[in-house]
């Protein structure tokens, strides 16, 4: 049975206060907060819990307001979440905390930027001046890891900004065995003590910060222990790609025992902007989709992904063997001339680069090759539902969708009759896991004869088999279309949830976000199944955009154009429930546009 990889908390906003500042080194700026809003408070009709940070890479989102008011940068608390809404003096940076007491938490910023704030970036500036007694608002964390408990030894690699959590992994030894530790860091002055002990090694090298190799080559040399390994790494995204690969190839570590996360984007150093930025973990991010300038760009990395363009020249490059045009071509059984115009713009937009007549996978092309949800913007549902926007006009002027007006059946039908169709909107639900310490304490969900269905049905079913509100013998079942079921049944972890295509009789049915790909006769139709089946309904459903989001509005068009109808709102579904016969007795907002809806038949 697989072994979830983080445990959901709480996400709650609070505002703390600053106890002390301490120069950790003259490159790192520790701030210790606390405050009454550090353990369990009351705010807008809200019991809300005390802090908890149980792991080591935990993030903390902090919340900034530059030049502006930051009440309207502020999410609205929920029971037990967060919905952010639109504004337009919002910045948002992640921490981790590097020490944690039931008075206190700490975080540590690097400081060393010259010039202004902007420069600087909204957390380091607000860091350098920070004094006893001034405010700062946070929230978080919204989950924490689980490090494997099989795990014989570990490692952990990283810049600068990865040492927070180092230290605090070191500190708190989630794994008894040895710690290898590889740090890459700007000036020799960023080096501290870790408290290491002596069956650790801790190697430091002093290198440019966002230099795409020096990381993965100390990571290579190192000598490694015997056993099983735990890697953790964080750094500028595409310096980690060498060392994804070192660590399944290498260490034999598969995605259960492997986080490596990119905390930044290197850009090119302009005097406005210098690189030495990266320190404020987000500040110089760049957003991956810019490279979309034109639909041609966009059609061309996907041409790129479904060709195996990128996997054919993975591992050239400064460290690989080279892969020339005509080597590339005959690879991938493609005539050069007709494949020239596309490696060419490829280049243009960092997906490939090309020294000396060499191919390899660039920037872009590293996040496109380690990062399947990037992937899919160019490739797979995500993808296919963009394209199908081309028919838009013509299937707005005849009324219909243009999903059924270019296959002749419904965007539902499509996915239902598809594993993994169906498995990509089972990931998508995914995010629900954040959302799941409000689910499970719903009153109504917690009966002893349970059905459920919709995409995100497995994520809610395995957590309320594995929490205390059922009771013993509780039978917990998911209904779904054939295709569908086995989507879902390969995502259980539980072992505990049986799996069905047709109806019995339940006390409660939870539909998870099983209404938002079908139009309004298809949810008439499956809400007509379930009557007399159940005396009480729950629908976990997204009916607000969610303002961090910043593509929500392109994502409501696209659902518009594949289901024939625009997103519904609360309003909207509930009505759509009352003409189906269902009247709605409670409403509650879970956090991030998700709403959970109590209904019973009239």
């Amino acid at each position: 049975m697989s072994q979830r990889r983080f445990i959901p908390l709480p996400l709650i906003l609070r505002k703390l206060q600053v106890i002390r500042t301490d120069d950790v080194t003259p490159r790192m700026r520790r701030v210790t907060l606390g405050g009454p809003e550090l353990g369990a408070f009351y705010r807008d009709g809200h019991h809300l819990p005390a802090f908890a940070s149980p792991a080591f890479d935990d993030h903390v989102k902090l919340i900034f307001a530059p030049g502006g008011d930051i009440a309207d940068a502020l999410p609205v608390q929920r029971a037990r979440s967060i919905d952010w809404l639109p504004s337009a003096v919002r910045q948002t940076r992640d921490y981790t905390p590097v020490e944690v007491t039931p008075e206190s938490v700490s975080f540590d910023f690097v400081v060393h930027s010259a010039g202004s704030d902007s420069i600087r970036g909204p957390a380091e500036a607000w860091a350098t001046t920070a004094k006893p007694g001034d405010d700062l608002w946070v929230v978080g964390p919204k989950s924490s890891t689980v490090v494997p408990e099989e795990a014989d030894w570990v490692l952990l690699a990283g810049d600068e900004t990865a040492l927070p959590a180092v230290r605090r992994f070191l500190a708190e030894r989630p794994v008894d065995g040895p710690v290898r530790v590889v740090l890459t860091i700007a000036d020799s002055s960023s080096r501290q003590d870790l408290g290491h002990t002596e069956i650790d090694e801790v190697i430091w090298t002093v290198a440019p910060p966002g230099d795409p190799f020096v990381l993965a080559r100390a990571v290579e040399e190192l000598e490694r222990p015997t056993g099983r390994p735990y890697v953790w790494a964080a750094a500028e995204s595409r310096s980690l790609l060498p060392i994804r690969k070192f660590a399944k190839r290498e260490l034999g570590a598969d995605k259960s025992n492997t986080d490596i996360t990119g905390y930044w984007h290197r850009r090119t150093e302009t005097p406005e902007s210098p690189v030495e930025g990266a320190a404020d973990r987000a500040a110089v991010e760049t957003p991956r989709m810019d490279i979309v300038e034109s639909p041609v760009t966009w059609l061309a990395v996907r041409a790129a992904l479904r060709l195996g363009l990128l996997e054919a020249v993975d591992g050239t490059g400064p460290n690989g063997a080279g892969l020339d045009r005509d080597a590339l071509a005959a690879r991938l059984g493609v005539e050069r001339r007709r494949l020239d115009a596309l490696v060419d713009l490829l280049v243009g937009c960092r997906v490939l680069t090309c020294e000396d007549g060499v191919l390899a996978s660039g920037e872009v092309g590293d996040d496109l090759l380690t990062d399947e949800h990037f992937r899919e913007h160019f490739d797979g549902v995500d993808a296919d539902t963009v394209l199908s926007l081309v028919d838009l006009a013509e299937a707005l002027g005849a009324g219909e969708s243009v999903w059924q007006r270019k296959w002749s059946r419904t965007y539902a039908q499509h996915v239902h009759a598809n594993v993994e169709q169906f498995a990509e909107l089972v990931d998508r639900s995914g995010r629900l896991t954040f959302l799941l310490p409000n689910i499970v304490e719903l009153p109504a969900v917690a009966q002893p004869r349970l059905g459920l269905f919709g995409p995100g049905a497995v994520v809610v079913a395995d957590e309320l088999v594995g929490s205390q509100r059922l009771a013993v013998g509780a039978d917990v079942v998911v209904v779904e279309e054939p295709a569908a079921v086995t989507a879902l049944a390969a995502t259980s972890m539980t072992g505990r949830v049986r799996f069905a295509h047709a109806w019995a009789d339940h006390d409660t049915v939870v539909a998870v976000q099983a209404f938002w790909y079908r139009d309004d006769a298809e949810v008439t139709a499956v809400l007509a199944g379930l009557s007399g089946r159940t005396r009480r309904m729950v629908i976990v459903e997204s009916v607000e955009g969610d303002a961090l989001d910043p593509r929500y509005l392109e994502a409501s068009l696209v659902t518009a154009a594949v289901v024939g109808q625009s997103p519904r709102d609360r309003d909207r579904l509930i009505a759509l429930l009352a003409a189906s016969g269902w009247e709605t007795t409670e409403a509650m907002a879970l956090g991030w546009g998700v709403w959970a809806l109590v209904c019973v038949p009239k």
